[in-house]
């Protein structure tokens, strides 16, 4: 993680959000209070420019049509525009002739704008095109325009100067109100948007609770995701789901570690049973082959299951990359068959095969599924009973039928088949020298090759077990 980050990611969720929103909202206020603003002083231009526009067309139109009225243009000049030095709203006008002889203009007019730069070389200035200028202590907008005398060939010029002073203060107050208005706005909105994050934030605390108060023994707790925000019901829903699959693991951890620890004190009792008697007295020496034998049987039993579980480790790796290869699935199975041929044999059974296809799967782990489910049929199949294997494709998917017309198992015992230590009936099953553990193997290996199994079983009718096994996905 590199630095930018790192500090980003070392402040919490909701100082965050609050940064966010503040900044947010700083920008949109800042970028409507300089709208704002632009187009108040965009309005008070256009507002300048038309009225210096409007003296000048309206002394032009008293020049044209009434140039021998001087009283008229007198009042226009003088009279109208007049104000006293201190009023807020002031403006000035002046008529030059062709040589800068001032006709008339407004008294005060040069106490107001001294050196204007438009008063000593008007025509070198753009004609009714406003101007800002500023004297030493007033600001002004100008403007001049040429205008012809009528009947007189004599040219003059038009001069009209708004006193914007009062615009400037009006726009200086509004401005600082506007940047007071703004930080207070900025300071509300923050505080306003640590309240929302703090509040948007409450459902993650209850969350954060919620798994502190999880233990072993509280693991059927649960939490409401329809009480939270949309944007947190995936998250609810996953939480939900990460505690039913904790719960559902710990259950059967816990019930493997109860199942192992019976398999292993039946073996271990035993072995410390007999080796007692033994100690107890003295044996000849038949007698102490006769111990070592059963010993030996009981190891044998012990070591099959921790071998058995350690298979079952492998297998539940998901980091665990089994070599794969192309086999014929009736070659293996008739390889399997051929190994329990005396078996069937000696029960007078009868096997068939039929079908066949390719998959690409692990060949240890293969003939291991294959030896499991068919050294349990030929367990629980009486004498003269059949099992038929049968094999075919359908949509890039192999299906491998087992099905014996053996003792069969009742309804209540098909869901618990797969777990690890099931055993429909014990005594029998140890007697036949199982485990408990054949089947959970065979589902494990069939699950590592993306498959699927089911099995179905009608009592004193037979057993149907059905695998799966995907072709494309294997290459």
């Amino acid at each position: 993680m590199n630095r930018d980050n790192f500090i980003f990611h070392r402040y919490s969720i909701k100082t965050r959000l609050t940064v966010f929103y503040g900044l947010t909202t700083m920008l949109l206020l800042l970028i409507t209070t300089l709208f704002f603003y632009l187009t108040t002083l965009h309005i008070l231009h256009h507002a300048n420019q038309q009225f210096l526009s409007d003296e000048i067309r309206i002394l032009q139109k008293v020049l044209r049509n009434q140039p021998e009225n001087l009283l008229t243009l007198r009042q226009k000049v003088i009279d109208s525009s007049y104000m006293e030095p201190d009023s807020e709203y002031r403006y000035y006008v002046r008529i030059l002739d062709e040589q800068h002889h001032v006709l008339l203009q407004t008294p005060f007019f040069n106490n107001a704008l001294g050196e204007a730069v438009f008063l000593n070389q008007p025509e070198k200035l753009p004609q009714k095109q406003i101007i800002h200028w500023r004297s030493s202590t007033h600001p002004f907008v100008l403007m001049q325009a040429k205008s012809h005398a009528c009947h007189a060939e004599k040219t003059v010029f038009v001069q009209v100067a708004l006193d914007i002073t009062y615009q400037q203060h009006v726009l200086n107050y509004y401005g600082k109100w506007l940047v007071l208005t703004l930080f207070s706005i900025l300071f509300l909105a923050i505080g306003i948007g640590y309240w929302i994050a703090s509040r948007a934030t409450r459902t993650l605390k209850r969350l954060t609770k919620t798994a502190k108060d999880i233990t072993v023994s509280s693991l059927h707790q649960r939490i409401d995701p329809d009480r939270w925000p949309k944007e947190l019901h995936s998250l609810g829903l996953a939480f939900n789901g990460m505690l039913a699959r904790i719960e559902n693991a710990v259950t059967h951890l816990t019930q493997f570690s109860a199942d192992l620890a019976h398999e292993l004190r039946t073996p271990v009792n035993n072995l410390m049973g007999e080796t007692e008697i033994v100690l107890s007295r003295t044996h000849t020496i038949e007698e102490y082959r006769e111990v070592l034998f059963s010993h030996l049987e009981e190891l044998q039993r012990l070591s099959q299951i921790i071998e058995n579980i350690l298979f079952l480790a492998r297998t539940e790796n998901p980091r665990l990359d089994i070599k794969k290869e192309p086999v014929s699935v009736k070659n293996e199975i008739t390889l399997i068959a051929e190994f329990y041929q005396a078996m069937m044999d000696e029960k007078n059974m009868h096997f068939s095969l039929e079908g066949d296809a390719t998959l690409r799967v692990n060949v240890i782990m293969f003939q291991r599924l294959l030896s499991n489910i068919l050294s349990n049929a030929i367990k629980y199949t009486p004498e003269g009973g059949t099992i038929q294997f049968t094999v075919k494709t359908e949509d890039d998917l192999v299906e491998i039928t087992l099905q014996d017309n053996g003792i069969g198992i009742s309804p209540p015992h098909l869901p618990n088949l797969f777990n690890r230590f099931y055993r429909v009936d014990s005594a029998r099953a140890r007697k036949a020298g199982g485990v408990g553990l054949g089947l959970s193997i065979v589902k494990s290996i069939v699950e590592l090759h993306q498959g699927m199994i089911s099995m179905t079983s009608e009592l004193d009718k037979g057993t149907r077990v059905v695998i799966v096994l995907p072709v494309d996905k294997l290459k």
